[in-house]
């Protein structure tokens, strides 16, 4: 539930922007040959979250990687590439949960960034050290700005259904609780978090506070 709060634009990967026409085109990424079915593989993709944009250079993703590499040398994985593995792990489970019944055009996008993570022809395995999963975070990237307001919603419906599941003792998976459960439970628990506040005002003001000083004549 710790993803609710992420703003990707806070924690950003080594620019990949797309380099010019004339700059030399690196054939590695870290210490990979990224073969042409890797390379098409992800393009396709890319192409696919955003068809009217130019996709990023593999010479700017090779130039990420090595950034990388110097930053983050004695970790497993650098942090911003692990927080948008995360940030794709809780996209997974909000495609896949029938409560909260994501439509299909946002769905989409989320298959579509799962099914190459999980495929065969990848530009950076996970297994790689430091950089691995930077393909997929760079395809999370591209995908955030549509499904980012989406999940906070989504992780805000899990928080509430946790905790009426607890309340009638059942666990979340066997509580059925939907979307629209969940809009009647927000406009609930605001409304209490408003009266609250309004009898705190209240209290505060209806009692006059005690004179600090008392002048005599």
């Amino acid at each position: 539930e710790n993803v609710m709060n992420i703003n990707l634009a806070t924690l950003p990967l080594p620019v990949y922007a797309n380099t010019s026409a004339r700059a030399q085109r690196r054939l590695r990424i870290g210490n990979l040959n990224p073969d042409r079915h890797a390379e098409r593989s992800f393009l396709r993709v890319v192409e696919r979250l955003e068809p009217d944009s130019m996709p990023p250079s593999f010479d700017s993703i090779a130039s990420a990687a090595r950034q990388l590499n110097q930053i983050f040398a004695n970790k497993h994985r650098a942090p911003c590439i692990q927080m948008r593995l995360r940030c794709l792990a809780a996209m997974k489970a909000m495609s896949q949960d029938s409560g909260w019944a994501l439509q299909e055009d946002q769905r989409q996008p989320i298959r579509w960034i799962a099914d190459y993570a999980t495929g065969k022809h990848r530009l950076v395995p996970d297994h790689v050290p430091v950089i691995g999963g930077l393909d997929d975070a760079i395809l999370v990237d591209i995908a955030w700005p549509s499904l980012s307001f989406e999940l906070d919603d989504f992780l805000s419906f899990r928080r509430l259904r946790a905790k009426e599941a607890q309340l009638r003792g059942l666990h979340p998976r066997k509580f059925g609780f939907t979307r629209e459960d969940w809009l009647h439970a927000r406009a609930a628990e605001a409304a209490l978090l408003q009266r609250a506040r309004r009898r705190v005002g209240y209290c505060y003001g209806a009692t006059p506070a005690p004179a600090l000083f008392r002048f005599h004549g």
